[in-house]
């Protein structure tokens, strides 16, 4: 099973993540998230930070998550590829995530992702075993 997929939009990037578990979409939305940014292949450790978002619901929970990292990643400077979440409920997510300081001479930013959306925003259990989330991106 892929982790993540990357939808074709005219103006904004879109991205279907999967997991058996809402921890592990979650997380792949976020892994998925970071792979639009730079290669998280070159990313290596240290760097770890706890994060922690309140929502609505699951899909302002996961907008609210990835904006927190990518705010991480313009404020911090940090590119991620680790994200252990530890606690998700309905209107809670707390994680640990892990990366590395940007290095402009190691990584190489494929594009700037400015922000995720409400867009079409959708966090749904396909079946036993099979979490869905689908989020577009404004680049």
């Amino acid at each position: 099973m892929n982790k993540f997929e990357i939808l074709d939009h005219t103006a904004d990037v879109g991205l279907v993540a999967w997991g058996e578990t809402k921890e592990e979409v979650f997380a792949n939305a976020a892994l998925g998230m970071f792979s639009l940014i730079c290669n998280v292949e070159e990313v290596n450790g240290g760097f770890t930070t706890q994060v922690e978002v309140e929502g609505s619901d699951y899909e302002d929970l996961l907008v609210t998550w990835l904006n927190e990292l990518l705010y991480l990643f313009e404020a911090e400077e940090v590119l991620l590829k680790e994200f252990n979440i530890q606690e998700l409920g309905q209107y809670y997510l707390k994680a640990q995530v892990e990366g590395e300081p940007l290095d402009t001479q190691k990584h190489h930013v494929q594009r700037v992702v400015k922000a995720c959306t409400y867009y079409e925003v959708k966090v749904e259990e396909i079946r036993p075993q099979l979490w869905r989330a689908q989020v577009y991106f404004d680049i």
